[in-house]
């Protein structure tokens, strides 16, 4: 696997991670998160789940070991008793999704909500995680898709390591498409991508264009998203990454997002 340590230490011919060009500059807003609220989605259902109810979200708080994704769940006891013994059981383990221990709820009182935190290791890919959520009301099989965006983690950069990490990659690693902004400012697109990509965004002379920097949450292979909003609303949207598939992915989706 590549890490930037890698990239910049070897291909890049000795650009040093110590020097004093990668220190936070002073002022500039790394974290592409700040502001934005979590989008939540169904887990299960009330009437389906005797009565809980369930929701998760992605937090994009510190992963787990081996590069896990965490995972927000919202258990909702909407009886008029207690539920008690909630407990994840048969992790459908025929991929390669691994989930971390996780400890269980021992009681939900009546008209109370619980949140935990899950942390699931989906190998970089989209495939759900299957398993089953048990408790004293029966047991009721679920999934979790992953978007592609919750795949990554920030990678703080500063311009000129930016800039050279994507000369590096090049060729097949780089994907491009192009859409019209539909009347959004950059400062808007720059919370769009956020809101769909785990990313810092890099500090950028040019106020049009917006450069995020990623990487892969459980092999840590570096993705690049340039966005340039030109004149007239067209916007071209580049994305530079080790893992092919999932840049090509996270492209559509970023040109899809913009252009709606």
């Amino acid at each position: 696997q590549s890490t930037l340590d890698e990239l910049l230490g070897g291909d890049l011919g000795g650009l040093s991670l110590g020097g004093e060009n990668i220190s936070p500059i002073p002022g500039a807003n790394y974290n592409s998160l700040e502001g934005l609220s979590r989008p939540s989605h169904e887990l299960l259902h009330r009437l389906s789940g005797g009565g809980l109810s369930i929701d998760y979200s992605f937090p994009r708080t510190e992963s787990g070991e081996g590069g896990s994704v965490p995972i927000s769940l919202t258990f909702n006891n909407t009886t008029d008793q207690d539920i008690t013994d909630v407990r994840i059981e048969d992790l459908d383990g025929k991929g390669s999704v691994t989930m971390d221990e996780w400890i269980g709820i021992p009681v939900i009182p009546s008209g109370q909500t619980s949140q935990t935190c899950l942390y699931i290791n989906f190998n970089d890919t989209l495939q759900p995680a299957k398993f089953t959520i048990s408790c004293n009301k029966g047991r009721y099989p679920v999934k979790i898709q992953p978007p592609v965006g919750e795949l990554l983690v920030p990678q703080v950069l500063v311009e000129s390591e930016f800039d050279e990490l994507r000369s590096k990659l090049s060729g097949m690693h780089e994907t491009s498409g192009e859409c019209d902004s539909g009347g959004k400012s950059a400062s808007e697109i720059s919370q769009l991508v956020s809101s769909r990509i785990s990313s810092s965004l890099c500090f950028c002379g040019n106020a049009n264009s917006l450069k995020f920097g990623s990487k892969t949450v459980s092999t840590e292979k570096m993705l690049l998203v340039s966005v340039d909003v030109g004149e007239g609303g067209k916007v071209k949207v580049i994305v530079n990454s080790e893992a092919v598939v999932l840049g090509s992915m996270i492209l559509k989706d970023l040109v899809k997002g913009i252009g709606k």
